[in-house]
């Protein structure tokens, strides 16, 4: 309504713009809002000079956009041209194509050929782009390498690395269509990485020179010192990250290699050091080597290998990686070594023995153990028996070595002596066969305790210790069981005894052969316990038992031998699926087979004895005037003499041969069986006068001195020599037999009043009934 006071002719004009009346309206209600009058004509203003700027950039815009498009236009008309061109280049070949070629197939065949001829041109163009690649990388590296810059050498090296992994996988993928390029890619990568590492390892043999390297004494100049340290940190940033652990750093190899030439010249030329029976002596001069050079290693070399920011390498201990460096001379010794003796056991056997010290020594001596290694150093030892497949070799030369001197031991003129002066009193005394063969199975022991491998020490112990322990124990058996064979009078019968024969087996001869194998089998039971108390053998046992827990039975442990194998060769606790395996032990089997053999002897020991004994005791048993002796005899009796003659000499030399505890076992044994033997032959077949029991009493008494273990016949005698009438107010034998024969009850108040613990009711008055004056004077 204001704007039509403003503009009377607004209001007759139809074409009137609306929105500008309606904005006019809006703004001016009152006279009071003409005074905003010029503000608002400011502000229009202002809107349409960026209405302008903003027509004026589309206008610019849609003229780029024109040009462009006017440009690309002409581009594909060109692109169009040309391809009519080509096409009418193709058309007029194909043309000549199929006007040259009489048929379709011979057409095919030319089409085919051109194709063919276009696709060698790319795989050319490919080939010439790969080779011009790896030379581009080759100069690179060795750019870097002269502006003393190793480690940006290394990343060319590594780009040309993997581009060889990729030919390679490519020509895999394609069969082997491209074997020359692979060659190419591959001896250009190892030609770049032997030049890099050959020109900084031939900076820091140049410093060598100038110390003196490989002299004992080193000359160390300050200025050569750092221009050492500069070389063999360059040498050492060329280490590749990706590097075996197990290989040594290459300034080492720099450091071995003129000790390598005087090794080669000492140790494997026509020097006379150069000796395939004196193995030790290279490898006591590489451990030589070791000793002289660690000052020189620690002092010098060590801190540069501190300050590399290289995790692969400033953990590192030198004197280790110095060693590392040094085992390839080894290796290569023993390979042209291990021809030459493999088919002489003696050199063998001694090569292996010198080999296993030279790894102990390192172990134990330097603590070596190579970067990266997990667990105990394997030795150069295990190479040779493993990784060359030496050890079934070895095994088989020194399971016949130890057989060997077994033999010679059992062969030996005194192998079956009796050596009373290895052992201690108390203990039973073995033959020199038994010691010896202690002697020899120790031997063998120490020379496969340093070897690392749980089979390989396994199979030590089983096919030759165990083996061999088996044999003795056959051997002692054997002789043990043909003595008691030919012991039997009916063997002796059947079979027909010589007299040399019958002389083994009677009297002392009969005797010691019993002990010899006693002795022998119960020294060897005692050695085969402590062996399994060594703390090599209880470290043995629990590996054995920690396997044999996790494997079923048939899983193989040691050679061709399984976990029920290995446990009937040592220890039934491992498959006897109980809690007592930790009870078990290595030799366990062994031993209680010799146990037994132990008390199988023992037995025949006794038997033996005894029946001697018995022999010499049958004039004694056919005397029959106990009952009228004379009282004035006061010797014992002659027909006793014989027989306390082989009790003495026998018993004699038992307790010289055999312990202490054992002897008073087979003492009380024997004196049992004689004690039965003459109170049933004896004692309750005769009569007996006050004279006679007197006499029977004076020669069992002289029994006495075998053993106390005659109560029986103590008590007998006691009862047998009771006086008619009592003395000096003892007991006399009218007042012991009434109440003896009375009733039970009165004949134990007696028997408890003389002190008679042993006998029965029964066994008292037989003994009791032998008395011709006992019922005369009841």
């Amino acid at each position: 309504m204001f704007a039509n006071f403003l503009n009377p002719r607004s209001a007759t004009r139809p074409t009137t713009d609306v929105r500008a009346q309606d904005y006019l309206n809006d703004k001016f209600q009152t006279l009071a809002d003409l005074e905003q009058l010029n503000s608002l004509l400011e502000s229009v203003q202002k809107q349409q000079t960026q209405l302008r700027e903003q027509l004026s950039g589309a206008e610019t815009t849609v003229n780029s956009t024109r040009t462009e498009l006017t440009a690309h236009s002409a581009k594909l008309n060109k692109k169009v041209n040309e391809f009519q061109v080509n096409q009418e280049i193709i058309d007029r070949r194909l043309l000549q194509a199929t006007t040259a070629a009489e048929t379709a197939t011979e057409a095919a065949q030319q089409f085919g050929a051109t194709i063919e001829k276009l696709h060698r041109l790319d795989v050319a163009q490919g080939y010439v782009k790969l080779l011009k690649e790896v030379d581009d990388l080759s100069k690179e590296a060795h750019k870097k390498i002269d502006e003393g810059c190793p480690e940006e050498a290394l990343i060319p090296y590594n780009q040309l690395q993997e581009l060889t992994a990729g030919v390679k996988a490519r020509n895999e993928s394609a069969e082997g269509v491209a074997v020359h390029l692979v060659s190419y890619v591959e001896k250009a990568t190892e030609e770049l990485w032997s030049g890099m590492k050959g020109r900084l390892a031939g900076h820091v043999e140049e410093v060598l020179a100038k110390m003196n390297w490989p002299t004992a004494e080193v000359v160390f100049p300050v200025k050569v010192e750092e221009e050492f340290r500069l070389a063999f940190e360059k040498l050492l940033a060329l280490q590749p990250w990706d590097s075996p652990k197990e290989q040594a750093l290459l300034p080492f190899e720099v450091l071995v290699k003129p000790l390598a030439l005087r090794f080669r010249y000492h140790f494997e030329g026509e020097k006379p050091t150069n000796r395939v029976d004196k193995p030790e002596w290279f490898l006591a001069h590489l451990t030589e080597l070791i000793t002289i050079y660690t000052p020189f290693l620690t002092h010098i070399i060590e801190p540069i290998l501190a300050s590399s920011p290289n995790e692969l390498i400033n953990t590192r201990d030198v004197i280790n990686e110095f060693i590392t460096a040094l085992l390839p001379i080894v290796r290569r010794k023993t390979q042209r070594l291990l021809p030459n003796i493999t088919g002489d056991a003696q050199l063998l056997s001694h090569f292996i023995h010198e080999l296993v010290k030279f790894d102990a020594e390192l172990r134990e001596e330097f603590y070596y153990a190579p970067f990266g290694c997990d667990g105990l150093w394997k030795g150069m030892t295990h190479e040779v028996l493993v990784l060359e497949n030496g050890f079934p070799g070895w095994l088989h030369v020194e399971k016949e070595f130890a057989l060997s001197r077994y033999h010679t031991i059992l062969d030996a003129s005194d192998a079956w002596v009796i050596d009373y002066d290895i052992v201690e009193a108390s203990e039973s005394k073995p033959t020199k066969s038994a010691t010896r063969l202690k002697d020899l199975l120790e031997t063998v022991t120490e020379s496969y305790r340093p070897l690392i491998s749980f089979s390989q020490k396994l199979r030590f112990l089983i096919d030759i210790q165990i083996a061999i322990l088996d044999q003795y124990h056959d051997r002692l058996n054997g002789s043990v069981e043909a003595f008691r064979v030919l012991s039997s009078s009916l063997a002796r019968a059947v079979q027909g005894t010589s007299k040399e024969e019958v002389e083994s087996l009677t009297g002392l001869v009969g005797l010691e052969r019993l002990c010899k194998a006693y002795g022998s089998a119960i020294y060897l039971e005692n050695c085969m316990r402590d062996w399994n108390e060594d703390i090599f053998f209880l470290e043995l046992w629990e590996e054995l038992e920690a396997r044999a827990n996790k494997s079923p039975g048939k899983t193989v442990v040691a050679g061709s031998m399984n976990i029920r194998e290995v446990a009937a060769a040592t220890s039934s606790t491992l498959v006897n699926g109980d809690d007592d395996s930790h009870d078990g032990a290595l030799f366990d089997e062994t031993a209680e087979s010799y146990r037994r053999l132990c008390g199988k002897t023992e037995e025949l020991i006794t038997e033996h004895i005894t029946q001697q004994v018995k022999n010499e005791l049958r004039p004694y048993l056919k005397i029959n005037n106990w009952s009228s002796l004379d009282p004035a005899i006061t010797d014992i009796s002659a027909e006793l003499v014989s027989a306390l003659t082989t009790i003495s000499q026998s018993l004699d030399f038992l307790q010289r041969a055999i312990s202490p505890v054992v002897y008073r076992r087979i003492t009380r044994a024997i004196a049992t069986s004689v004690q039965n033997y003459i109170w049933d032959y004896l004692l309750t077949r005769q009569l007996f006068s006050l004279a006679g029991a007197c006499q029977f009493a004076r020669d069992v008494q002289e029994l006495w001195g075998i053993s106390t273990d005659m109560p029986r016949l103590r008590e007998a005698t006691v009862l047998l020599t009771l006086p008619v009438e009592a003395k000096d107010g003892g007991v006399a034998l009218r007042d012991v037999v009434k109440p003896i024969f009375e009733d039970n009850v009165s004949a134990r108040d007696m028997m408890n009043t003389m002190g008679i613990v042993t006998l029965q009711v029964g066994e008292v008055r037989t003994v009791l009934q032998r008395r011709i004056e006992a019922f005369g004077s009841a």
